[in-house]
């Protein structure tokens, strides 16, 4: 049971984990300890600690500390992290719980230290590693003829830097790969975006993998020579790797910036990568015969899968561009009826570039589509959802690229090529090109490349002029089924 800190009546504070555990007055913090906690506490359920205080608050501000400490490091221990090989700032943070939980101080074995009688950090941290790794840890502890056996392969990377902490103090090493990634994603704003803190973790994957956490200053140029050549090895396409390495150089970057050492040079830029982009497979348009065919089709099925295809056949835009699509982004009432292909950050509805925002009209059948996919019946058992294809979004977050497989599949066996729905956007080009669309106004219906200088001048394009322009490239309609 709590204890009342404060208590006016119409106000009450209560005080976690405190408690007159002996009924003498003095305070004690007493607190459960989670089961997969328990073993690294010497199998006890529960921490039970004297204040040496009877002043409520003064217990409170301590008791609250000690509580920090230990979500810390009980977290640590159940997270994927832990059994890792990369040192994190999070892992620091595990590490000083964790010598708070042994009352163990940092730097207490630094060289020149002398220890007083009662300090025995060795003492303590064996019977912590005891209790944790079991006989097999003491046998390579205290038998040397066991050479293929390091006591530190038993360790974790927070119980590394705890170790770490006692002989260096609490000091940060100096700053390495995930380091920078860490805070990279920590200042990017797009880092708490769950895809894009994945993809970045993934690349990174790559570069522990082959290189090891180095620290900033370890890296050299073979190191960026190494990581090409095992990126490349795994089969990658080049301009993947190319991709991957640009995310290596923005961390790398990110962190000379941060940890101050502007005056090094960041040895993954300006990689070359023998035979870049020979390997690209140049994606094929479609024929107006088999766009044709796919309208045809789609009207036929009439489902969310066929209506996604049709958006995208006559607006030209990206897959996960009309999969992001909020129902409120379709705009069908007024003079022209269009989609705002806009992000949605809260929701996790992101564009590739800053020229990806925009309206592009609906006409042709993209308006059909779009009309149906809007009245297209809800299951009644499913809360309403904001989102104009529901079926791509799962526990609140939007996977617009799950989509691909299945669409790209159906492309493939009505048409019988390995076209994909990207073949669309050249489709779409192809066609604004040969209806004599003025190449700005191409620009800016499809989201390509950036925008110039002039064009961020004025109000632009009204969507009637738009509208005009996209009436000229619709197909001519197919009879329904």
């Amino acid at each position: 049971m709590a204890w009342k800190l404060l208590d006016t009546g119409c106000l009450v504070v209560k005080v976690r984990y405190v408690r007159d555990f002996k009924g003498d007055g003095v305070l004690w913090y007493v607190r459960r300890i989670p089961a997969h906690a328990q073993p690294h506490h010497g199998g006890k359920t529960h921490i039970r600690k004297s204040l040496k205080t009877r002043d409520l608050k003064v217990a409170t501000a301590a008791a609250a500390k000690l509580a920090s400490a230990d979500d810390v490091l009980w977290a640590s221990l159940a997270a994927d992290e832990g059994r890792g090989r990369v040192t994190t700032p999070a892992n620091r943070e595990a590490a000083k719980a964790l010598l708070a939980v042994l009352d163990l101080t940092p730097g207490i074995l630094t060289p020149g230290r002398k220890l007083q009688p009662w300090e025995d950090p060795t003492d303590a941290l064996d019977r912590y590693f005891m209790r944790r790794y079991g006989p097999a840890y003491m046998e390579a502890r205290q038998s040397p003829e066991l050479e293929h056996i390091d006591v530190e392969d038993f360790w974790t990377p927070w119980e590394r830097e705890a170790v770490r902490l006692l002989k260096e103090g609490d000091t940060l090493p100096e700053a390495k790969l995930s380091d920078a990634l860490a805070i990279y994603l920590k200042l990017h704003p797009r880092g708490a975006q769950a895809k894009f803190r994945a993809d970045a973790e993934r690349v990174f994957s790559q570069v522990y993998g082959a290189l090891g956490d180095l620290t900033l200053k370890e890296c050299r140029r073979d190191h960026a020579h190494k990581l090409l050549e095992a990126m490349l090895a795994k089969g990658n396409k080049t301009q993947t790797v190319r991709r991957n390495l640009t995310t290596v150089v923005a961390v790398f970057n990110r962190g000379l910036i941060e940890f101050d050492l502007q005056s090094r040079n960041n040895p993954f830029e300006s990689l070359h990568i023998p035979q870049e982009s020979e390997d690209a497979k140049e994606r094929s348009p479609f024929t107006s015969e088999e766009l044709v065919s796919i309208t045809k089709a789609c009207r036929e099925r009439d489902d969310y899968i066929r209506h996604i295809i049709a958006v995208q056949l006559d607006t030209g835009a990206r897959l996960a561009e009309v999969v992001g699509l909020l129902r409120t982004d379709v705009v069908l009432s007024g003079a022209v009826p269009h989609i705002i292909i806009q992000p949605h950050t809260s929701l996790g509805r992101t564009l590739k570039t800053p020229a990806s925002e925009r309206k592009v009209p609906l006409v042709g059948e993209a308006l059909w589509a779009a009309q149906r996919a809007l009245a297209a019946p809800r299951k009644r058992d499913t809360a309403p959802s904001p989102w104009l294809f529901p079926q791509y979004v799962k526990d609140g977050t939007l996977r617009a690229g799950h989509s691909a497989a299945t669409i790209n599949k159906w492309l493939g066996g009505l048409l019988g090529n390995d076209k994909t729905s990207h073949s669309f956007r050249h489709a779409m080009r192809d066609r604004l090109r040969h209806a004599g669309i003025p190449e700005p106004i191409q620009d800016i219906l499809g989201g390509w490349g950036k925008r110039s200088i002039g064009q961020g001048y004025g109000e632009g394009y009204t969507l009637e002029q738009l509208h005009e322009h996209m009436l000229k490239v619709v197909l001519k309609a197919p009879q329904a089924a």
